[in-house]
């Protein structure tokens, strides 16, 4: 090995030597590969670390196998509806079922005992005329991502879910909780390293928006070499600095979910959630209308955030997108009826007229 490693390295390769989870473990070995000596004579370390990084996660993989197969059970699915389902997820007495009665009226056994919700529990939050779907789970236990309290059937709710509501009390429930959503290969509030990697028929390893690659290129080809990619388009998206971002990108496992934490105990302002909650989709809402009359405030159109009037008249109806001449406007930055174009991009509670 190298003597002249950095006290940076050094440390991370006593955190590897010290480290008692795999999780654990993998997150030192990337900080050792991080700080690894970039000159030639530092090869052989970094072929080293990267092949201990794939060793790692594959037990990684064996273990989940294993606890899957400890773990299964009948399946907790629950059928999405409205525009958007939410998993509620919290340790025992966090105020999951306190919280799901407030935002959607349903009745829930509030006790100040442990494991009280025994399946999950479906309820309808109304959000300026649209429904949204709210799951509380069953509570979560430390070790419920390796099969303790039927959490590999509760997780897959929350992995499915189109985002979560961490209700804790406090940080240390808050440390726990993620833990166990990571250890799900749950990804709460994160975005998926924008690096595409894909086949290149003409063979051979190229990468596209080198400008981006701040970690040498030497290091980035040792380890797609590793995971047996010899002939590979790399598209930079985002800066790279480190092989982690490239190992995320590449894991189809993990599930990338916005999240909201929630003290139910000391939340003072419950009427502020339900708009926080929405805002979780990614989504706006339209209402639409007729020449004379109102708008139909009941119904909304709920699109994706950076949708355009186009868009509006093909979730109408098909034939409505490809007659369409132009529309009427009223909210967000426009005066009241003002006329726009197809490629309008509406904005939150815009009220729509259009025309054909």
């Amino acid at each position: 090995m190298p003597t002249n490693v950095t006290v940076d390295f050094e440390r991370a390769r006593d955190k590897s030597q010290k480290a008692k989870s795999a999780e654990e473990k993998l997150n030192a070995l990337y900080e050792m590969q991080r700080f690894a000596p970039s000159h030639k004579g530092g090869e052989n370390l970094r072929r080293d670390i990267s092949r201990k990084i794939a060793q790692v996660k594959k037990e990684q993989e064996k273990q989940r196998k294993r606890e899957k197969q400890k773990g299964s059970g009948p399946s907790l699915a629950v059928k999405k509806e409205g525009i958007g389902q939410i998993a509620i997820v919290g340790l025992p007495n966090s105020g999951k079922s306190w919280l799901l009665n407030k935002l959607t009226g349903v009745d829930v056994e509030i006790a100040p005992y442990p494991f009280t919700t025994k399946k999950p529990v479906v309820g309808m939050m109304n959000y300026k005329g649209a429904k949204i779907q709210l799951v509380e789970l069953p509570a979560l236990v430390e070790g419920s991502s390796s099969g303790k309290a039927n959490g590999p059937q509760l997780l897959s709710v929350a992995r499915t879910a189109d985002a979560v509501i961490m209700a804790v009390r406090d940080s240390e429930e808050q440390r726990v909780l993620l833990r166990e959503l990571r250890s799900a290969n749950i990804a709460v509030n994160e975005k998926k390293p924008m690096i595409e990697v894909t086949p290149n028929k003409f063979g051979g390893i190229e990468i596209a928006n080198k400008k981006n690659l701040k970690a040498p290129m030497r290091e980035l080809i040792s380890f797609l070499k590793v995971r047996g990619l010899y002939n590979v388009n790399v598209v930079l998206n985002e800066e790279l600095r480190n092989m982690q971002q490239v190992d995320r990108a590449l894991d189809d496992r993990i599930v990338y979910k916005n999240a909201l934490l929630v003290n139910p105990f000391t939340e003072k302002n419950i009427e502020s959630l339900p708009q926080k909650i929405f805002s979780l989709l990614g989504r706006v809402l339209i209402y639409t209308k007729r020449p004379g009359e109102k708008p139909d405030l009941e119904a909304p159109l709920a699109l994706p955030k950076g949708a355009t009037i186009e868009d509006a008249a093909r979730m109408l109806h098909k034939d409505l997108a490809e007659r369409l001449k132009f529309a009427r406007v009223w909210g967000g930055s426009k005066f009241g009826g003002q006329r726009v174009a197809r490629d309008y991009r509406l904005q939150n509670l815009d009220v729509v007229e259009i025309y054909c």
